[in-house]
């Protein structure tokens, strides 16, 4: 029950689409599958960062997190900015040009955007209280286990988004992806744009 619990709790808290979605998807369609994993991978690390403080209830950490919300979101606002702005200017060839490094690009870019996004914490804090499944003296394998169910919900999300990527580039096949840049920069700027307007509004 708690394996299951951890599940939904995963899956609840990466399922809503945003920024790491449209890199994983963008880099899937463009590039190709390895490296729509290393974004989804990105995203992975960062949310079990997140879930395990909120699991172990590492309440110095999450105090830190929540006195530095603005900065980090900030800083998330501004990295979708500029990645809005590149991937918009980007021409089809852009990013055919594949290799470790960019694999190691996709994977820093979905941490980066995800750590400085301390909602999250939030999210995985209240869900977890919600379920009523981590309290002060739940046994240690207890614990371990609502986190690897977080890890499997988290990673059937992402590798499922993936997959639909890669769906989505079978059928597309061999195509001028310039429209793909377009699109995907107007939602980053887009998301970029909402979170320092976040920043206001708080």
């Amino acid at each position: 029950m708690l394996l299951l619990k951890g599940i939904l709790i995963g899956l609840t808290v990466s399922a809503p689409v945003g920024p790491v979605a449209v890199l994983c998807l963008r880099r899937t369609l463009q590039i190709g599958a390895a490296y729509g994993y290393a974004s989804a991978a990105g995203a992975v690390a960062a949310d079990m960062i997140f879930g395990i403080i909120a699991c172990f209830g590492v309440a110095a950490v999450a105090a830190v997190l929540t006195e530095y919300s603005t900065p980090l979101r900030l800083v998330g606002g501004f990295l979708l900015l500029g990645m809005g702005i590149s991937s918009w200017r980007s021409q089809s060839g852009d990013m055919t040009d594949a290799g470790q490094a960019a694999l190691m690009k996709s994977f820093g870019a979905s941490f980066a955007l995800t750590i400085t996004n301390p909602m999250t914490i939030f999210a995985f804090t209240g869900l977890l209280a919600a379920s009523d499944i981590v309290s002060h003296d739940m046994s240690l394998d207890a614990t371990l286990t609502v986190i690897l169910g977080i890890l499997l919900g988290v990673g059937l999300w992402w590798g499922g988004l993936v997959g639909v990527g890669i769906g989505l580039r079978r059928w597309l096949g061999q195509r001028d992806f310039r429209w793909l840049h377009h699109l995907s920069g107007a939602l980053l700027l887009l998301f970029g744009v909402v979170t320092l307007l976040s920043v206001l509004v708080v």
